[in-house]
This record gives C-alpha cells, structure tokens and sequence, in this order.
C-alpha cells in the first residue's frame, strides 16, 4: 500500500490533492493548486514517515501562545511558578508573536524578538535570558511531542550570554551601604524591624524572613534554622488565585530541608526585644503575623506599609528588599569568610552565584587587590607557599 499519492481533487478539478496515511493509520489529504506542489507534499510526507519524523501539519498551525499554554499545564509547577509563565504569557510573547504559527517561526522571528524585548521593553540582559531559555524549553518540548520539526532557538546566537548579563548587573546593582541599612533599619515599623534584621544580619529572603518562628532560634547555639517560607502558593476553590502558605523550603539535599545561619550578637538582641515587646503568634509561634494578628504577612503588605516606610522615613535612595540580602552576602566576602561557607549560610547551590552576584557589589575589592600583592611584592614579606622550619 502506498504510504502517499496525488490525485485530482474532487471539489476542484483544477486542483490537486496529497493523500497519505499517518503513522497511525488515519488518512490525511491536503489540497495545493498545482500539481507539482502536491506532489512535493508527497515527497516530503514520504520521506517524514521513511525516517520516523512525521508531523501533523495541523498541530503546528496552532499558534505559539497555544503551544505555551499547553507546554506549562502539562508541568509539574508550582501555583507561583503558573503566575510567573502566564505573566510571560501576557507581556513578552502574546503582544509580539501574536496569532503566528509556531511552525513559521523562524531563527530571523526570534531574534527580533529578542531585540524588541531590550529595545521596547526595556529588559535588562539577565531577563532577557530567563524568557528565551523558558521559551527554547517550549520548543524543545513542541519538537518532543512532534509539534515542529526543529527548534529554531538553537541558532540564536548570544541569547543566552551569561557574560553580558553579568556585565549589565554589576554596572546597575545598587551598593548598599552599612549607613543606609543601619537607618533603614531604625526606620523600619518597630513591630517588623526584626525582620529587616533578619534579612540583612543573617542573609533571609523575604519569604523566610517572614516565616520567622521562636522555634527557629538558638539563642544559646547563636544560630538561626531557616527552613520555612511564606508563599502565595496554596490551593484556592476556584484555582485561579494562590493562597498564602508557609510552607518547607525545598531540599537541595535529600533529608536536608532548610540550613542553619550563625546568629550575630545583634540580630539575636533584635528578636529577644521583639519577642518581649510583640511576642508570637499560633501554633507555629510565628515572629511576624500580618499587622492584625489574624494570619501570615502578605507581601502586598510589606512593601508599601513596612519597605518603603523604612526607605522614606531613612532616607534612602529605592531599592528592593533583597538589596538586604545581597548587603550580606558581599559584607561575609568583604571580611573574608570562606565561599564555601557564605553559599551554604545563604542557601546557594554552589559558589557560581556569589562570584557572579556578590563579589562585585560591595566596592573597594580593586583597591583591596592593589594593596594585597603590593604588600607581598616586599622584600621580607611573609610567604605563605613556603615551608616554616621548626626547630
């Protein structure tokens, strides 16, 4: 049986129609105005069913909005991980590809896209590299599923440059100064002061920061667990809105649900005055419940009422919360603590994120690189690749 043919087409004898059968057995047809086009439809259909590389020519006429919608339902993810690609969805892929196919993209299709996400949306370079590796991801996964033949991300070239990313984030990261987070600290609403200094004396984001309870420090240890996390994660009736949640923070490690922070003298000093003056609150005797009383913090509260009051009211120049974080990840390589251990304080997988996210944004390390080899190029100095002789 013949696996493609052409023939006339019964609704216009001037046309000609392609018959095949699918790798399922199913006959399709498609109709051209030429002969001669049918029959390099049959050609090519013969060739896709030969080396196993059949695809349904109308499942890539779907357009790509289509295809991502489908490529995030049928993942396993998050509440908060469905927002953050319907909100990719929204405003970088729908408003440029529009109704296009996602079989007529080509490589010249999204490198524009590429560009008009820098030109008009104004993104910076490390967002730029989020939204087309999610995007490649969706190609590969339409290629899988025989959506497409190809994955016409894979010759773009320098979309997904780590180097200018970096280089475009050291030259805006803003440096905070222990000026600035000591008055934003005194600042900040004396009923969540303590979580500021959470975030920036032992290196908590947001979420674990507002997931703070009693049971979490040792104050004779002077160490603090953070294995906790406040999300808008939580199932609801209707499925469309995240509920807030606190909830176990995800293991690096199997059996290691959270890691365990040294406690300075003054953040500790911090919670013992907040626990006498504002106690805690539930079971779970949580450090910082919402302002009534009633339940956790949402972050639609922190930043108006508890961020940008701290700001305003301390004179500092905006920034985001997690310039906290980033103060002391860069203070711990400022004084000299190992790597090893400021990565695993801060919860990081490896020490890649701290050369890449924090070695630059304290300042002073050129002049501090001046200074060390000018102190060892010294008749006399000390070396310490040589061997001490002991008598």
């Amino acid at each position: 049986m013949a696996k493609a043919w052409v023939a006339r087409s019964k609704d216009d004898p001037k046309k000609w129609t392609t018959f095949w059968y699918d790798p399922d057995g199913k006959q399709r047809q498609k109709t051209f105005a030429t002969k001669t086009r049918a029959d390099d439809q049959r050609k090519r259909k013969e060739q896709e069913l030969d080396a196993g590389t059949y695809l349904d020519d109308r499942l890539g006429k779907q357009p790509v909005t289509a295809v991502w919608e489908q490529w995030t339902n049928q993942r396993k993810l998050e509440n908060s991980t469905k927002k953050q690609y319907r909100s990719i969805l929204n405003t970088t892929i729908e408003p440029f590809f529009k109704a296009r196919s996602i079989v007529s993209l080509k490589v010249a299709d999204v490198e524009q896209w590429l560009l008009w996400m820098e030109r008009d949306r104004k993104l910076s370079a490390r967002t730029r590299r989020q939204r087309f590796s999610f995007f490649s991801g969706m190609m590969d996964w339409a290629v899988v599923n025989e959506i497409i033949g190809r994955n016409p991300c894979k010759k773009v070239k320098g979309a997904g440059s780590r180097a200018k990313e970096i280089r475009e984030h050291k030259s805006t990261a803003r440096r905070l100064t222990t000026r600035e987070v000591l008055a934003m600290l005194d600042a900040a609403p004396p009923r969540y002061r303590a979580m500021l200094w959470l975030m920036a004396g032992c290196g908590l984001r947001l979420g674990e920061a507002m997931a703070g309870s009693r049971d979490q420090i040792d104050f004779k240890a002077e160490t603090l667990r953070v294995d906790f996390q406040i999300a808008e994660d939580g199932d609801t009736a209707s499925g469309k809105n995240s509920a807030i949640q606190r909830r176990h923070i995800k293991a690096r490690d199997e059996g290691e649900p959270g890691r365990s922070v040294p406690l300075p003298p003054n953040v500790a000093f911090e919670l013992r005055r907040h626990i006498k003056n504002h106690g805690v609150w539930g079971p779970e005797r949580l450090l910082f419940p919402n302002v009534t009383r009633t339940g956790y913090l949402y972050a639609s509260y922190f930043y108006p009422r508890i961020w940008m009051e701290a700001l305003g009211k301390g004179q500092v120049k905006y920034c985001k919360a997690h310039s906290l974080r980033h103060y002391y990840g860069s203070r711990l390589l400022y004084a000299g603590v190992p790597e090893n251990d400021v990565a695993d304080w801060m919860g990081h997988s490896s020490t890649d994120v701290l050369r890449e996210h924090y070695h630059y944004i304290f300042e002073g390390a050129e002049q501090r690189g001046r200074a060390a080899i000018a102190t060892m190029l010294t008749p006399g100095a000390d070396d310490p690749t040589e061997a001490t002789e002991v008598a």
